[in-house]
């Protein structure tokens, strides 16, 4: 399966085996963890265990922190 992600302004094509992943193994496929960075479908953010499905397009957002 494939899903399109929009990381700092570039679209990236990510492929994985199945019908559907978790946001949490999309964000590990990137390299990042779910207290660094968000995915985003629409205007819903998703959980760790929210399923995206083939040929969907999410965003994925870096948190901010700071004091």
């Amino acid at each position: 399966m494939k899903v399109r992600v929009l990381y700092r302004g570039q679209w990236l094509e990510l492929e994985f085996e199945g019908e559907k992943v978790k946001a949490l193994e999309l964000l590990k496929a990137m390299g990042l963890s779910r207290e660094s960075a968000f995915v985003v479908r629409g205007e819903e953010l998703l959980t760790e265990e929210d399923f995206i499905k083939d040929g969907e397009e999410v965003r994925v957002v870096n948190a901010i922190s700071g004091g």
